[in-house]
């Protein structure tokens, strides 16, 4: 009789799984189902790397600079360097409205505890150790952008357009920072006032959340976008979900020639100038480089 009521209640128990987890799961994001979200605040799950995603509706935004914060900008820079800053900063122009179709956007960075688990699944070795080490809650660096590209595909994402990841930052109010037009060193991973050096775990600074909740898109680490880096293309680019150019593109600037780079933004914590952290600046790299402040966040349409 014992034995019986043993297996009863070893049934009952197991029936009654699935019931907790399932009460477990709406205590968190939901799963993601593949549906668009309908609103801002939105959250899912992207079950292959457990990644928190945050709904970007579609519609318009403003990217870019205008003349005037572009001048603003340019003041930050020391007059040495200043001849430099204006080059890129006319990359950022001319401002105008882009619309993009909605997006689920990555709410952290790619961490090191998730690109491992894309090297187990996928046989791949992890990258040299950045000088910090590796430490799971941390942004993944050291990565080339074929390798951010290669995860974002095993995760069932891309890598962002730069469309994308500009309007995820700053909203449709075109803000300068993720938080605010005003810049403030406490709302990010930055080496300014705060003289941080080594990238933080992800999500240590939730003030500094965008309007959409996504964290570190200031500082922290520089994040790969889709795009090839065109210097003109905001001049002819297309005001409906831009993609970058079609193929590389060979350009000069004050500090050499460049055949083929790809697009970064968000700055990273070793930039000693916040404008390289403002949500419209515009930064390029050689696609097969990497370094111990380069990683990325993926982003998933519909």
């Amino acid at each position: 009789m014992k034995t019986v009521w043993l297996l009863v209640v070893a049934i009952l128990m197991a029936a009654l799984a699935p019931m907790c987890g399932a009460a477990e799961a709406k205590k968190s994001a939901p799963r993601y189902n593949g549906k668009p979200g309908a609103k801002i605040g939105d959250m899912c799950v992207n079950p292959k790397d457990g990644a928190e995603m945050v709904w970007v509706p579609g519609g318009e935004f403003l990217m870019g600079s205008s003349e005037e914060q572009n001048a603003t900008a340019l003041n930050n820079w020391p007059a040495e360097y200043r001849l430099f800053a204006k080059s890129i900063l006319a990359t950022e122009m001319p401002q105008r409205k882009i619309n993009l179709n909605g997006y689920w956007m990555y709410r952290y960075e790619v961490t090191v505890a998730q690109y491992r688990k894309f090297c187990r699944e996928t046989g791949r070795d992890m990258p040299p150790k950045p000088e910090a080490g590796w430490k799971d809650n941390r942004p993944m660096a050291m990565v080339a952008w074929q390798d951010a590209a290669d995860y974002a595909k095993w995760a069932s994402a891309a890598l962002p357009t730069e469309a994308q990841w500009e309007k995820a930052a700053r909203g449709t109010e075109a803000r300068i920072f993720p938080w605010s037009d005003k810049w403030d060193a406490s709302k990010c991973a930055n080496s300014l006032e705060k003289q941080i050096t080594i990238p933080r775990p992800v999500g240590s600074y939730p003030s500094g959340a965008s309007p959409y909740g996504c964290m570190d898109m200031a500082g922290n680490v520089a994040e790969w976008c889709a795009d090839w880096f065109d210097p003109n293309y905001y001049k002819d680019a297309p005001a409906k979900n831009p993609t970058g150019p079609a193929k590389a593109v060979t350009f000069t600037v004050q500090v050499g020639t460049f055949q083929g780079a790809r697009v970064l933004r968000g700055g990273s914590c070793d930039r000693n100038n916040n404008d390289y952290l403002r949500c419209a600046s515009r930064s390029y790299y050689n696609p097969a480089s990497f370094n111990d402040y380069l990683g990325f966040r993926c982003a998933r349409t519909p």
